[in-house]
């Protein structure tokens, strides 16, 4: 039987995959916080959403939230999408292509020299002033930056490894299958250009983060997560380079709060010699990533 979406045109399929992805958000973040009062030790089910957390419990709470939304709405609708669309889905994010163990090596340096140039952008952003009738961004985002500093402000190893499952490694995989996997893919598959492909799902990947003090970073990241699944036709190369990007901001915070670090890396201002530095090793990366590149042919698939 042909699936029920591939007769569709792209656009639509487009509109309808935003509004399963609502759908499934809705519906999983209503069930974890159903599900949450019988697992932690939580008396305001309603605050914890929020990002009210006062204690261990609380973080933890507010962990299981945040991961089970960000499967049910990504990862999840990635592939119900992809079934609807193809009758499966490994194949068609591109689950079953493995990058090349030099690709991998070369991403995961690519993604700790660009921080120096990443974090010049979130300055330069920050440059940007919103009018006072979008007074309303900042607000959230100081909300999103207030929960993340308090569910990064732990100093036990287990803490560490659950915010590293919770905020590095299910974001990198959920958010992958979503925006390249299956965005990216759908675009590159409909005969969209590479060059307007990659930088509009970078454009929506950080639109979707509402952090506006990164948007431009986010963006940039997004549009290099978008090109390596180009260059080497595997979704895997793209959730190292975002799981190494998320986790490098982890283990930062969880080196600071120990003490082992002086300083929050977060809030260092990094020298124009760094950011110049970093452009050119990542511009010679660049040049290796084409030249090693094994680009798939999306619109066979």
């Amino acid at each position: 039987m042909r699936p029920p979406l591939q007769r569709y045109p792209l656009a639509i399929r487009i509109v309808l995959m935003f509004c399963m992805f609502m759908f499934n958000i809705s519906i999983v973040s209503f069930l974890a916080m159903a599900v949450v009062p019988n697992l932690f030790s939580v008396q305001n089910i309603t605050a914890i959403s929020e990002g009210t957390l006062n204690s261990l419990g609380d973080i933890h709470a507010f962990l299981f939230i945040q991961g089970v939304g960000s499967l049910g709405g990504f990862a999840l609708t990635a592939m119900m999408f992809s079934v609807l669309e193809s009758g499966e889905f490994k194949h068609y994010l591109r689950l079953k292509i493995y990058p090349s163990v030099k690709m991998i090596l070369l991403t995961v340096l690519a993604i700790i020299i660009s921080q120096f140039f990443l974090d010049f952008l979130v300055q330069l952003n920050q440059k940007i002033a919103l009018p006072a009738s979008l007074q309303l961004i900042y607000d959230y985002q100081k909300k999103a930056e207030d929960i993340t500093n308090a569910v990064m402000n732990f100093k036990d190893f287990g803490t560490f490894i659950a915010v590293s499952f919770v905020m590095a490694l299910i974001p990198a995989v959920a958010e992958e299958f979503f925006f390249r996997g299956l965005l990216l893919g759908d675009l590159l598959k409909g005969k969209v250009r590479p060059g307007i492909a990659i930088p509009l799902t970078g454009v929506l990947f950080a639109i979707s983060h509402f952090e506006y003090d990164n948007t431009i970073a986010i963006f940039v990241l997004g549009s290099f997560l978008g090109y390596l699944y180009y260059v080497s036709g595997s979704l895997w190369l793209s959730i190292i380079a975002h799981f190494t990007n998320n986790f490098l901001a982890v283990i930062m915070k969880y080196l600071f709060s120990l003490g082992i670090i002086s300083k929050d890396l977060a809030d260092a201002k990094t020298p124009f010699y760094l950011t110049a530095l970093s452009v050119v090793i990542f511009s010679v990366f660049i040049f290796l990533y084409n030249k090693w590149k094994n680009p798939a042919n999306f619109v066979e698939v």
